[in-house]
């Protein structure tokens, strides 16, 4: 599968807002370990989420709504 991670703006039970970082082709389980791992890289001043595949290439900065957490 292919997941995509989010920096988290703003959520309300389950629905993330966000800008994109990058795709992660794998499991939710590997997913979510880059997102911890990237959230702790970042000395955990952001929230990363993992979402379902927004299909971009290059980052493109446009703030995504509504998206749901699966992580």
């Amino acid at each position: 599968m292919r997941y995509s991670l989010i920096v988290v703006y703003k959520e309300d039970n389950g629905i993330v807002e966000g800008v994109w970082i990058e795709n992660h082709t794998g499991t939710i389980d590997t997913a979510t370990q880059k997102a911890r791992a990237t959230e702790k890289a970042n000395s955990n001043r952001i929230s990363v989420a993992v979402v379902d595949d927004l299909n971009y290439s290059t980052p493109n900065y446009c703030y995504r709504k509504s998206l749901t957490r699966l992580d």
